[in-house]
């Protein structure tokens, strides 16, 4: 799969025509990747290239100035999901002003059919594009028709008869519901960063943990102790994590705290992803340092009892 930032101006030439995957793709979750997997059935049918458009930095974000919309599945994540899916063309438009400014007629003509060489497009039912995304899925058809392309609509995709949508999942996850928010993505609902040495309490304590920054950007579940995996090197280690302030000793900024179970090697300034499965608790200001050591046990004992049953 070839990835191209059209910010890096990495753009190279597509010697073949494209089917192409339109969309914020910003969750992965299980309505895009049927979008994605359509638009792949059609590059084998029609001997086309499949290709994967989305945007790089999230428009809402650009628009207001600030994180509105924290990030459920980052760019580097998204590249390692859509390997192996057999897409040819994984494409990533920065978002500025000359393409928020782009009409609806310019966007397919230009982008699509000029610099993309798309012969068909697959979009959500709900899809919007071009300037206040005054184009939605009757002008896509519409201009499309005029230039020989295709439109493949994907209908709504459904969990427990809710349509699975990036604003839904965000929901579950700030209310700590991982189970549902990783129903809706078809995969554990993850986050990545690099680990720093902290303050070591959890050493001193008995049960060390590492810590993780670089995730100010991607959504946070809702603050309490939960169940997870740790995966290192690419390989998955059963773990604990809490989410929180440490509000016992420190009462301090947010951190991602994680005790791996069966795990002791130093994993300092690496990167390591964290798989939320399911929220044990919420997360408690006990009274001394010997109440919270107690229940991090309890806790710990919870994981190592769960994790057989799955």
């Amino acid at each position: 799969m070839d990835v191209i930032f059209s910010r890096l101006k990495n753009e190279m030439d597509i010697p073949n025509q494209t089917v192409v995957a339109l969309g914020n793709f910003d969750g992965l979750h299980l309505g895009h990747m049927a979008l994605i997997e359509k638009a792949f059935a059609i590059s084998r049918q029609e001997h086309l290239n499949a290709m994967v458009y989305t945007f790089e930095n999230h428009p809402q974000n650009i628009i207001a100035g600030r994180n509105v919309v924290p990030i459920i599945t980052t760019n580097e994540m998204k590249q390692k999901l859509l390997r192996d899916y057999g897409i040819d063309y994984l494409y990533f438009q920065h978002f500025d002003d000359a393409i928020m400014q782009m009409k609806p007629e310019q966007f397919v003509i230009q982008v699509l059919k000029q610099n993309l060489k798309v012969k068909s497009v697959v979009v959500g039912f709900h899809y919007h594009f071009g300037y206040k995304g005054k184009g939605d899925v009757a002008l896509l058809k519409k201009i499309a028709s005029q230039h020989d392309m295709n439109v493949y609509i994907i209908p709504p995709v459904k969990v427990d008869n809710q349509i699975v949508s990036s604003t839904s999942i965000r929901q579950l996850i700030i209310k700590g519901d991982v189970q549902k928010a990783s129903l809706f993505l078809g995969r554990y609902y993850s986050i990545a960063g690099q680990v720093r040495k902290g303050k070591q309490l959890g050493r001193k304590i008995g049960f060390p943990t590492i810590n993780l920054y670089n995730t100010k950007d991607t959504i946070m579940p809702a603050r309490g102790v939960y169940v997870t995996y740790t995966v290192v090197a690419g390989k998955r280690y059963e773990s604990i994590t809490n989410v929180g302030c440490n509000p016992t000793v420190e009462a301090g900024d947010i951190k991602v705290e994680t005790h791996l179970l069966m795990f002791n090697d130093d994993l300092y300034d690496q990167q390591v992803g964290i798989q939320f499965i399911k929220k044990v608790r919420d997360e408690i200001k006990f009274q001394s340092v010997a109440d919270l050591t107690a229940q991090i046990a309890q806790d710990v004992l919870y994981a190592k009892q769960y994790f057989p049953s799955q």
